[in-house]
């Protein structure tokens, strides 16, 4: 009997170390999995912050390469904007030079009085204070916008349209803009006024180029339950219809010395201020639909 509990004795021993060690080399391929899953994480978590890293860089130089497009579009179409200066300088101008040459006349027939010289100062004073307000006009246009802003789409199209009006009367374009309201969105105003310009100087160039007698823009401003619509149609003739899906693609032009920036620039700008542009003919031109988030849609309160 003693013999038989040595050996059960013995047996329960042996059992219980092959189960330790079983259980000792179990434990030890799972901390061994553990070690591997856990240099496998970091190595993991190592690659996501590189990823992250790149991907941020690249994000970055896409918005670099962006703003440089959108300054290059800008000085394409700067020669016209001095133009539009220059014609709105050139009747102050005049009438400057003939207030000035009054003076010498007055003085020769001896009629420089107190009333002579107040009348004198205001006339210059106000084609002077008109002369100022055209300059700080474009001189706003072209200063790039660092930060996002409410702004009008009503206000900012009639800037638009004050920089371009002496295109508009060279080429004798007709424009009706209906509009209520000041429509407040949220972004870039500069830019939005850019986009604004670049559809019009391509309107500018399908009247001239299909020798339209006809030239009209009609510019409404609809909306919807998120979206403020700018709609702009000209009786220019249209777009080929197997290049509507290629306009905005960078650097696709059909002008002999266009860039092929300012409508691929016209997306890239709305897309930043979170909308859109879609194009289309119309039965004598084309339409284009400028989509921009109301202020509500981009989580911005009406007070801002």
């Amino acid at each position: 009997m003693y013999k038989e509990f040595i050996i059960f004795l013995i047996l329960l021993v042996f059992i219980v170390f092959i189960i330790v060690r079983r259980f000792h080399n179990k434990l030890k391929r799972l901390e061994e999995n553990y070690q591997c899953l856990d240099k496998n994480f970091h190595l993991e978590k190592n690659l996501t912050i590189e990823l992250e890293k790149r991907i941020e860089e690249e994000v970055n130089k896409n918005k670099q390469k962006d703003h440089m497009l959108v300054q290059q579009s800008r000085l394409a179409s700067m020669g016209e904007m001095m133009a539009s200066i220059g014609h709105q300088w050139r009747q102050p101008l005049n009438n400057l030079s003939l207030l000035i040459q009054d003076v010498s006349e007055a003085q020769e027939f001896e009629e420089l009085n107190d009333q002579y010289i107040n009348r004198f100062t205001n006339e210059s004073m106000v084609l002077i204070k008109h002369m100022s307000r055209t300059i700080n006009d474009f001189r706003k246009f072209y200063l790039p916008n660092k930060e996002k802003a409410v702004f009008s789409l009503s206000e900012s199209i009639e800037d638009a349209l004050s920089i371009f009006s002496l295109s508009l009367k060279n080429h004798n374009i007709h424009v009706q803009f209906e509009y209520r309201g000041q429509q407040r969105v949220y972004g870039f105003q500069n830019e939005f006024i850019q986009v604004i310009l670049n559809i019009f100087m391509n309107a500018k160039d399908a009247f001239v180029n299909h020798n339209i007698e006809n030239r009209k823009l009609s510019i409404k401003i609809n909306e919807d339950e998120l979206f403020y619509m700018t709609e702009i149609i000209d009786t220019g003739g249209g777009i080929e219809s197997s290049l509507l899906d290629k306009i905005f693609e960078p650097y696709f032009t059909t002008r002999q010395n266009g860039t092929g920036l300012g409508l691929y620039m016209t997306k890239v700008i709305l897309e930043n201020m979170h909308g859109n542009i879609k194009a289309e003919n119309t039965g004598s031109g084309a339409r284009f639909l400028l989509f921009i988030p109301k202020l509500a849609a981009a989580g911005i309160p009406e007070s801002a």
